[in-house]
């Protein structure tokens, strides 16, 4: 042994305190098994907490309040122009992450979690060593996987210039630019971009493709794009970003696109194009574990890895990169850790994005059911027939279900509106439990609320 260094025996090494890590974590605890948490942060939570989800969540519903007391004109309320206090605004946001962070500690605590602050390396396939200072060596009998991913670096936009910013550096609020150019077409991206638009920057978006959100049903995003249209300064679908020169001026952006942004300087770039598996620095060669080019690792169902005592779970097993996936992978790998005969078969991941309005859907979309030539019916319902819409004056959005033409069974489920994230677990629960539209359809829903456009639709089909 290494001077300096110990050894120590436990049931579970859980390597990455993000969501995925710290519910296998807890729950291989709950299951009685010895636990040793990894990360190379001082507080649990990972990029989720600390960097991504809530932050991102908190700014983006400080934005909806500015964007609530514009509205209220509607109404006959008008409020002057909103005063934001960025310091005050960077303070309440650390105060949620902190409390989130110590809220996982003592739960930590109270199921005698050990978290452990370093770096993890495999030595081989019941070993591995942390480094942080000191050299600590964790024998195991099984191992979870829960790093994460690093962003990926543009070809001609590298992080190392310092107008380049990372996602998880807009969501620290380091200022907020006059002029902000965001290349990218996922959630965080048009995310980011709404965020800076709300707090006052004049935000272009670029992206390569001819849309944003391509996961989600086109019709859904309509809604969503009307409204970036409005808020943003350009929105610009088949640009390429070729180049940029730093002038005294700002960041001096080149493009190759048919109808390029007008605006070609900037004072920030974020940097939204791609992810890969945050795994090189692990030691996988000392195991049997198989890593992809892209740095992702393979699993089956029950989370295992190609070496059968290691799984791993989030968004280092691939997209879509979702935190309630990760937790729920997180438990079930920790099930099958200690035994049991788990399996990760969930057939409505929900996906959210929190802009205003909200998308969200589930199960299958229209468009891949098609692709794959299933025989679906398909039924929309605008939020214009909605009493509780109009009289928020919020019609522009809509509630739509897809269902199998032969069983009748649920699908998949969109919705685009306001409050969006917080109806579409009602879906995710109808597909898991293989409900058709007639229980949708026979459910009843509070009147007047939009969330009973589910059975509305329902009862079309």
């Amino acid at each position: 042994m290494v001077v300096g260094s110990f050894s120590q025996e436990t049931d579970v090494v859980v390597i990455g305190g993000g969501p995925g890590g710290y519910s296998a974590a807890f729950r291989a605890a709950e299951l009685g098994q010895r636990v040793t948490i990894v990360d190379d942060r001082d507080a649990l939570g990972g990029a989720c907490l600390h960097d991504g989800c809530i932050p991102s969540k908190t700014l983006l519903h400080a934005v909806q309040c500015i964007r609530q007391a514009e509205r209220a004109k509607d109404f006959g309320i008008t409020f002057g122009a909103p005063t934001i206090d960025i310091d005050a605004l960077r303070e309440s946001l650390s105060g949620t992450v902190k409390q989130l962070a110590r809220g996982l500690s003592g739960l930590a605590t109270k199921l005698k979690v050990e978290s452990v602050s370093g770096l993890a390396k495999f030595d081989d396939s019941r070993n591995v060593t942390v480094t942080n200072g000191n050299t600590t060596r964790l024998h195991f009998r099984r191992a979870i996987i829960a790093t994460g991913t690093l962003d990926r670096e543009h070809e001609v936009l590298p992080f190392s210039m310092q107008c380049v910013w990372r996602p998880s550096d807009a969501m620290h609020l380091p200022e907020v630019p006059e002029r902000m150019l965001v290349i990218g077409n996922e959630y965080s991206a048009v995310e980011i971009a709404m965020i800076y638009a709300g707090l006052g920057s004049q935000v272009t978006l670029v992206t390569e493709c001819e849309r944003v959100l391509p996961d989600a049903d086109e019709d859904l995003v309509r809604p969503l794009v009307r409204t970036m249209k409005n808020e943003l300064s350009e929105l610009c679908f088949g640009c390429l970003v070729t180049g940029v020169d730093e002038t005294d001026a700002g960041m001096h952006v080149r493009y190759e696109a048919t109808t390029p942004p007008s605006r070609e300087l900037f004072d920030v770039i974020v940097n939204v194009t791609g992810r890969a598996g945050r795994t090189d620095k692990l030691g996988l060669e000392k195991t049997s574990v198989r890593r992809g080019d892209d740095g992702f690792l393979q699993i089956d169902e029950q989370l295992r890895t190609t070496d059968p005592r290691i799984f791993a779970v989030g968004d280092v097993t691939g997209p879509g990169f979702l935190a309630d996936k990760a937790i729920a992978q997180g438990r079930v790998a920790a099930e099958v850790a200690a035994g049991w005969e788990s399996g990760f078969d969930a057939q409505a991941v929900p996906m959210v994005v929190f802009t205003d309005p909200n998308v969200a859907w589930c199960g299958v979309t229209e468009a891949a059911a098609k692709q794959a030539g299933r025989a679906i019916t398909v039924k929309k319902t605008p939020w214009g027939a909605s009493g509780r819409a109009a009289s928020m004056k919020r019609t522009e959005g809509m509630t739509k279900i897809i269902c199998d033409e032969a069983s009748e069974f649920v699908i998949g489920v969109g919705i685009v509106g306001p409050n969006a994230a917080e109806m579409i677990g009602e879906a995710a629960l109808a597909i898991e439990m293989g409900a058709t539209v007639t229980d949708l359809a026979l459910t009843i829903h509070p009147h007047p609320t939009t969330c009973e456009l589910l059975s509305e639709t329902a009862r079309n089909i």
